[in-house]
């Protein structure tokens, strides 16, 4: 969606909205995707993210993160049709990391907000797209906001940008315009529902039972043994798919979104202390903040508005809260449909490979930004041979010579990694000698929430013949 395709209009105009009791007709459903709705909860949803993705940041610059996902490999993964997409040196890796940290400021404080939140995007995705065993599944979330925030009015009410352009104020857009937000949000919480649908979930309680194990074992929490089999995890399990499944219908209910947002946030604390969840939990709890009621949203930063007014004395009255500007849009029917394309294209892709593949999947790479939710415990192993044809001889490779730990754990998992890596080792110089001929075998077995490990890939490649 081209931004200059957006045409705004802000014009002042009283704003009265009808509450409709029940029985709506599906044309009068339709008909309040174009109503005028608080850009409150938009706000709200601008400095979430931007919070979060400032947090996200510093964590990457001073935890080691940078250094050990993109400067100490020597070797990256790359991802088809971008292998020309490399690592900056050091310097630039951590200058590209500082560059996110500034924009996610910016995106919170709305300053700058249309430069700033795609400077966002294009350097996420360029850091996403380095090495594919540094990808998390939030990346492929985080890239749509960012993208969806881009083109979006977040930064018409409650932003240093209308310090520079007050006319920029809007305090009204049509609902859809919200809505998407919230279906992006909600889609979450169905593909990681829909991600539990095994068997292993369902019926045997894995991984819950692992983790809960882990936690008693690490000390963290003293957990009886009867809580860590039997029917304990598995009851457990399906609260959490249920809890998937049911909640976005909860959060979308504006009667429940209050209490709905509080119980997700406390899912996403529990989930930070004890199960290994990273910083999704963090993203999630703040991403469902677009749920608040906007009365409630209002009431927050009108006070924080006061505060400002009165402390840096701002002129004019781009931060009081109760104006009555309305974003239009001159082809307000032409960003509905092409949204729903948006999210058909979102929904098809990962819905068509759980149908082939199942939620039991042992090619990830197949559902990489495709909503893959890692819910799962692996365990691989990979080994690489390198055989001479000419003499016999064979030699096992020292995977520790050209990968880090982190790369050879998500490479045993990962079976378009494990014939990436092997393609590169084949075309080694330093391995192989010109004019010999060579086989490299690359043999894998993992083993899926704790079960009896399985073979995973068995690849072969002849330095003179095309794979077998």
């Amino acid at each position: 969606m081209s931004i200059k395709c957006l045409t705004f209009a802000a014009i002042p105009s009283q704003m009265t909205i009808t509450e409709r009791e029940g029985g709506q007709t599906v044309k009068s459903q339709l008909a309040s995707v174009f109503e005028p709705v608080s850009l409150y909860p938009l706000v709200a949803f601008r400095l979430a993210f931007g919070a979060a993705m400032a947090m996200w940041s510093i964590y990457m610059l001073v935890s080691g993160a940078v250094n050990a996902f993109f400067i100490e490999p020597d070797f990256f993964f790359s991802y088809s049709s971008f292998a020309w997409i490399k690592p900056l040196p050091a310097l630039g890796m951590y200058l590209a990391f500082v560059l996110l940290l500034i924009s996610s400021l910016l995106i919170f404080a709305g300053y700058y907000f249309r430069i700033a939140s795609i400077a966002f995007t294009l350097v996420f995705a360029y850091v996403t797209l380095i090495d594919k065993s540094a990808y998390l599944s939030y990346y492929y979330y985080v890239l749509l906001l960012a993208f969806m925030l881009s083109i979006s009015p977040a930064n018409r009410l409650f932003s240093i940008d209308l310090l520079r352009k007050p006319s920029l104020r809007v305090d009204y857009v049509p609902n859809w315009s919200i809505l998407a937000f919230k279906i992006q949000v909600a889609l979450v919480f169905v593909f990681a529902g829909m991600a539990k649908l095994n068997s292993d979930w369902l019926f045997e309680g894995r991984p819950v039972n692992i983790w809960l194990n882990q936690l008693s074992e690490n000390g963290f929490l003293a957990i009886p043994e009867y809580l860590t089999s039997g029917f304990f995890p598995i009851i457990l399990s399906w609260v959490l798919i249920m809890f998937d499944f049911m909640i976005p219908h909860f959060l979308l209910d504006k009667k429940t979104a209050k209490g709905a947002v509080l119980t997700v946030v406390l899912m996403q604390i529990i989930a930070i202390f004890l199960f290994p969840s990273g910083f999704f939990p963090v993203l999630t709890a703040f991403s469902c903040l677009i749920f608040l009621p906007e009365s409630l949203v209002n009431r927050f930063l009108s006070r924080i508005a006061y505060f400002l007014y009165d402390v840096f004395e701002f002129k004019g009255e781009v931060f009081n809260h109760g104006g009555t500007f309305l974003l239009q849009y001159r082809k307000k029917r032409l960003f509905p449909f092409l949204l729903a394309m948006f999210f058909s294209a979102q929904i098809l892709l990962p819905v068509s490979l759980f149908l082939n593949w199942g939620s039991n999947r042992w090619a990830d790479s197949a559902f990489r930004f495709s909503w893959d939710i890692r819910l799962h415990n692996k365990t691989g192993e990979v080994d690489f041979f390198l055989t001479d044809n000419d003499s016999g001889k064979s030699n096992k490779i020292a995977l520790e010579k050209y990968l880090t730990p982190h790369q050879i754990k998500i490479m045993a998992e990962d079976p378009s990694l494990i014939k990436q890596f092997a393609d590169f080792l084949i075309s080694n110089e330093d391995l192989t000698a010109a004019g010999r001929n060579y086989t490299m075998n690359a043999n894998a077995v993992i083993s899926l929430n704790g079960g009896k490990p399985q073979p995973l890939i068995n690849y072969t490649r002849n330095s003179e013949k095309q794979d077998q």
